[in-house]
This record gives C-alpha cells, sequence and structure tokens, in this order.
C-alpha cells in the first residue's frame, strides 16, 4: 500500500519518528500488536494529511512509503494509519513548498497554518490561499473560514477572498449559507455575498432551522426568515426553534405554536409545549401533558403525567409511575403498563417490569415468553440481552441466536 510519512531529520541526516530511526530503502517489521498512536508504523493516505502531524518548518522530511502486513485505519477521517510493516521509497521533493511553524488538519481543502505567529491556509498541493496574512484563522466551513486581524473578524473564501468589507467584533461559523456575527454587542446575520441579512440588530440571535432564526430584541423573541424580514407582528416572551413547520413561543407566561406564516396554530394556549415530531407535539394543561397535531386538534382524550416525542409511529406515555406507548391515532398500544420503556428502534421498544427486560413490537405484542436481566437497543435486526449472567445476542422473531 503507498503511503506517505514524515521524520524528523537530524543535522547529519538521520530519520525518526518517536524516538525509532528509520534508514531508507529497509524493511521494517513491528513485533506484537499494532494500535493508533501507541505501537506500530503509522503514515497517511495523502502527503498532505501528514503535515498537520509533521508541519514543514524546514526540520522535517517526507518520504513515499509502501506498508503492508496489518493495517488499521483512523476513524477520524483524518487519513491516518498504522501498519505492522514499512519501507521507505523515496525522499517527497518539498521544493517550492511554503514552510510553517504549525498546521492544522485539513477542512473542505483547505488547512490553517502558522507562521511567525501569524495565519493563513494551504490547499493541498502546499500552496498559500492568502497574499495576507492574520492574527488568526479558523477551519472551513460552508465554504468559508473565519479570520481575525488586529482584533476583528471577518471570513476568506476558497479564492482567498476576503468576504465583507465590514470587519466583525465577533463571528461564528457559515451553517446554511449564513454565519453570525457581532459588532458593538449586536448581532446579525451575514450571507455568502457578504450581506448583512437585517437592518435590524439584535441582542442576539440563534442558528437556521427550516428558513427561520430566532432573534431576540428588548427582552423579547422573534424569527427572522433567509430574506431578512422579521416572521410575527408580535414579539413573544420566549421561543424555540422551527420543527415539522411550527414552533413553540411563550407569551404572558402561556405556551403556543406559530407556523411559518406568523399564524397561532391554536386558540388555546398552554402551560407547557415541546417540538413537533411526526406531526405531533406535546402540551401541558392543569399539570397534565397530551399532544396537539398540526391542526390544533388533541390526540388523545387522556392526559398523561409524563409523554415524549414520537419515533416510528409511537409515542412513550407515563402515567401514575408507569409507562405505555401511544400510537398516532391515540390509542395505547398495550393492555398491560411497564415500570419503565425506551423508545422505538427497527419495530421494538424496551421494557422493563419487576427489574426484567423484554421488547414490545408495534402490535402490543411481547417478543419474548422469556423476561431478561438485561437488554439493549435493536441495531441491524439484533438486540443484546442478558440471561443467568450472560450475554447473548436475540433477533427479531424472539429468537437466541448468539
Amino acid at each position: 500500500m503507498k503511503a506517505y510519512k514524515g521524520f524528523n531529520k537530524s543535522e547529519n541526516g538521520t530519520l525518526s519518528c518517536s524516538g525509532f530511526v528509520y534508514e531508507p530503502g529497509k524493511t521494517y517489521r513491528h513485533e506484537g500488536e499494532i494500535e493508533l498512536c501507541k505501537s506500530g508504523f503509522h503514515a497517511c493516505q495523502k502527503l498532505w494529511e501528514v503535515w498537520p502531524f509533521y508541519p514543514n518548518n524546514g526540520e522535517r522530511a517526507y518520504y513515499e512509503v509502501e506498508c503492508g502486513g496489518e493495517i488499521i485505519e483512523s476513524k477520524d477521517g483524518d487519513g491516518k494509519f498504522v501498519c505492522s510493516e514499512m519501507r521507505l521509497v523515496k525522499e517527497i521533493d518539498m521544493t517550492g513548498v511554503a514552510r510553517f511553524d504549525d498546521a492544522g488538519s485539513f477542512s473542505g481543502g483547505f488547512a490553517n497554518v502558522v507562521l511567525c505567529r501569524k495565519w493563513n491556509h494551504i490547499n493541498t498541493e502546499g500552496k498559500l490561499l492568502s497574499e495576507q496574512w492574520f492574527d488568526g484563522a479558523g477551519y472551513f466551513s460552508g465554504g468559508f473560514a473565519i479570520v481575525k486581524l488586529n482584533g476583528k473578524y471577518n471570513f476568506i473564501n476558497t479564492s482567498g477572498e476576503v468576504l465583507s468589507k465590514q470587519w466583525f467584533d465577533d463571528a461564528l461559523d457559515f451553517s446554511r449559507d449564513f454565519a453570525k456575527v457581532e459588532l458593538n454587542w449586536k448581532c446579525n446575520f451575514i450571507n455568502t455575498e457578504g450581506e448583512l441579512l437585517s437592518e435590524l440588530w439584535f441582542d442576539d440571535a440563534y442558528d437556521f432551522s427550516e428558513g427561520f432564526a430566532r432573534v431576540k430584541r428588548n427582552g423579547k423573541y422573534n424569527y427572522i426568515n433567509t430574506e431578512g424580514k422579521i416572521l410575527s407582528e408580535r414579539w413573544f416572551d420566549d421561543t424555540w426553534s422551527f420543527s415539522e413547520g411550527f414552533a413553540s413561543v411563550k407569551l404572558n407566561g402561556k405556551w403556543n405554536f406559530v407556523n411559518t406564516e406568523g399564524e397561532i396554530l391554536s386558540k388555546r394556549w398552554f402551560d407547557g409545549a415541546g417540538s413537533f415530531s411526526e406531526c405531533f407535539a406535546a402540551v401541558k394543561l392543569d399539570g397534565k401533558w397530551n399532544y396537539i397535531n398540526t391542526g390544533g386538534k388533541f390526540l388523545s382524550e387522556q392526559w398523561f403525567d409524563c409523554t415524549y416525542c414520537f419515533s416510528e409511529g409511537f409515542a412513550k406515555v407515563e402515567l401514575d409511575w408507569k409507562y405505555n406507548f401511544i400510537n398516532t391515532e391515540g390509542k395505547l398500544l398495550s393492555e398491560k403498563w411497564f415500570d419503565y420503556a425506551w423508545s422505538f428502534s427497527e419495530g421494538f421498544a424496551k421494557v422493563e417490569f419487576d427489574k426484567k427486560y423484554n421488547f414490545i413490537n408495534v402490535e402490543g405484542k411481547l417478543l419474548s415468553e422469556r423476561w431478561f436481566d438485561g437488554a439493549g437497543n435493536f441495531y441491524e435486526g439484533f438486540s443484546d440481552v442478558k440471561l443467568d449472567g450472560k450475554w447473548m445476542k436475540i433477533n427479531t422473531k424472539g429468537e437466541i441466536v448468539l
């Protein structure tokens, strides 16, 4: 397997990595188990993936290497792996590649680099992105990276161009084509063209969700859309993010929902309200909980002590310290109430009764005739179960398979 590795290079040309000395052309074999960052020979699949670990500061050498034997790849997405066999093939000519004091990981095709306490970015060929050096530089996100200069913040694009003519006191990464910026203790958003979203500046602003962002002004909350328009004529005491076309809002101590047109969902205001999930949201009234649908109608005639979000068509409900499930028609799933229950996963939910565990399916039937001392959740058709002190696997037919 062809790969690349960086080395510390001494004045006499000796190559070393973590105290181990290497010689070009020689094959090395590791005795014993290999483990990332601990034992074995480490390398990267691409040359530029080596730089965050061994910045090109003039005291390093880079080699093409041939790797074999046992290979374990990193799950961090940094291209790093460890192998049990390695041979140094040839040194890479780094002429024309800029040298740095330090380097970060690549993101979006660029990595931030440091030289003499100044920051820039390089591409995968080792070329500088910008002619200007900054006091700080972040990772690329959504095609832009935050840069800092003289105590102010801006963004740089993948062409090395500064996004906005205006510099800000603070800035956050781009998300869904907008980035939050701060100036004189007030907040706004900037788009990918470098334009401010709103003429208004806010006391605080939050991430966009389903085309709307929560904003705070003079102690009250509202929403702003991607065109910079305020959603509702009225401002609220508190708000939550949009989910499935609705957001819960609080006014004068009571909760309701607002849709994407700024309309209030229900004529009745509630003591509490959750977020919509699978077309239903939990609401609280006089100490009890129920669900409301997108038409503003209650799901069940029965009210519960506590309710949870819908998952796979069912929601967990609690009444008198016992648990059950309710479906989208407002019907209880099981005649039996359990000491505790978990959300559905792959058509089954784990339930507990008398400190024993089982599973219930979407028809309200128990998966197994026997109850277990412990159980996990279903994943790819199987779940762990514990019986008589031993852990084993159970399938969706209730059969012990391992």
